[in-house]
């Protein structure tokens, strides 16, 4: 028997098997095909009575073709996670996007107590603010003489910079 036909036959017992996923199975028998040859490539390396050097270029493509071997096994549920996934089960515990969410509810919780939180006030705009308090003063100063001397109107004076000099 074939990779491909024991691989069609794993599917068809697990049930899920469609024709088409002849062309993936394909590829997974050849992918295995490359990656012993490559293993006995790399053993091949190997110094008398040694081990092969993990250093070695055939070993670095063994690792790619494992990689991709999975990927693959992965696509048609040879694998207990990608199986699950497949039969629509899912995970047993909560869902990726329902941890993301979790996380995320978390942290805005800690950010909106910032928010709620007085800001601190920069240099600039304390300094803005006792300047803004000095000409209210100055004003409600102004606003007391000229009702004690029974003038109607409030008496402006120009201002020129925001220091408060004239």
């Amino acid at each position: 028997m074939t990779k491909e036909q024991i691989y069609a036959q794993q599917l068809k017992t697990l049930g899920i098997y469609d024709p088409a996923f002849e062309p993936e199975i394909k590829t997974l028998a050849q992918l295995e095909r490359d990656e012993t040859r490559a293993r006995k490539a790399w053993s091949a390396t190997a110094p008398p009575g040694g081990k092969p050097s993990l250093l070695d270029p055939h070993f670095a493509v063994i690792v790619g073709l494992r990689r991709e071997i999975l990927a693959h096994r992965e696509a048609l549920g040879l694998t207990p996670k990608a199986l699950r996934k497949l039969r629509g089960q899912g995970p047993a515990g909560p869902s990726d996007q329902e941890l993301i969410t979790a996380s995320l509810d978390r942290i805005a919780a800690r950010v909106g107590s910032y928010d709620s939180a007085p800001a601190l006030p920069t240099p600039e705009a304390a300094y803005a603010a006792a300047v803004a308090q000095e000409w209210a003063d100055l004003v409600s100063d102004m606003d007391t003489q000229a009702k004690e001397a029974g003038a109607e109107e409030r008496i402006a004076t120009p201002v020129t910079s925001v220091t408060g000099s004239q």
